[in-house]
């Protein structure tokens, strides 16, 4: 049976500290691979030393844009970045992007930042993980100038329908989290439908988006099948057919064997 990827996670956050079990037992089940996502400067470190423990856990290294409220120069800031781009274990930039629901008073200097990380995914041919809450046209308006000179992946897609078929058009892959599986997600369903099953990913987020049933507990990687289940569910594919093509999705953005 083909094991899931979880192409997006967070287990540098503090709530995992000292849950090595737990991810231990995460890859003894039904999840093959995980990538780690940093974000800031000093979580990429993390990212990429806790990865190295574990065979099939990989790391991001970026900024994320809510972060920028602490960065005073941010040429400097993500020239810390490129240290860790080296490490056998990062396979992607990011998490990265525009979130003008937590700083949107700082747009334009969260553009620099992603503009710059942007620039350094152009230098190094990584793929990258893309942030966007609440700034759809101007995420969007950034990732079209670089058609063709950057490829990546939407992560916690929360856009609509036809502007998921546009990231498509340009090559890129459309990821969902557990949040496809509340009951107010339809526009979720609606853009999972709109994907092709070769350009689409899952992810938990985790800590975050518990997907149903299990929303009231912490979110994690053994999870990940609720919202496999559900999505498969919704696009009318078999679970198994939805699992492979995921994961060789992943495996092939990531570059990953």
């Amino acid at each position: 049976m083909a094991k899931l990827f979880d192409t997006h996670a967070h287990y540098t956050d503090e709530s995992f500290l000292g849950k090595e079990e737990l991810i231990r037992d995460i890859f003894a089940g039904d999840v093959g691979h995980i990538i780690t996502v940093a974000v800031d400067a000093a979580d990429s470190e993390k990212c990429v030393n806790l990865a190295s423990q574990y065979e099939n856990m990989f790391a991001s290294v970026g900024i994320h844009p809510s972060e920028i409220t602490e960065i005073s120069d941010i040429p400097a800031e993500v020239a810390k970045l490129e240290r860790h781009i080296a490490h056998n274990k990062c396979v992607a930039l990011g998490e990265m992007g525009l979130d003008y629901h937590w700083a949107k008073a700082y747009a334009e200097e969260q553009k620099k930042l992603f503009e710059r990380q942007m620039e350094l995914a152009v230098e190094t041919g990584l793929p990258v993980i893309i942030h966007d809450r609440e700034a759809h046209g101007d995420t969007f308006d950034i990732i079209k100038r670089y058609e063709g000179k950057v490829s990546g992946v939407m992560h916690c897609y929360s856009g609509h329908a036809e502007l998921a078929r546009e990231y498509v058009k340009m090559g890129w892959y459309v990821s969902f989290t557990g949040v496809i599986t509340y009951k107010n997600a339809q526009k979720n369903v609606e853009s999972a439908q709109a994907v092709p099953l070769d350009r689409l990913l899952i992810e938990t987020d985790c800590p975050y988006l518990t997907p149903v049933p299990m929303r009231k507990k912490k979110n994690h990687s053994g999870f990940l099948h609720y919202t496999a289940e559900f999505t498969a569910g919704a696009l009318g594919v078999d679970y198994e057919t939805f699992v492979e093509t995921t994961t060789a999705n992943a495996k092939k953005l990531f570059s990953i064997k």
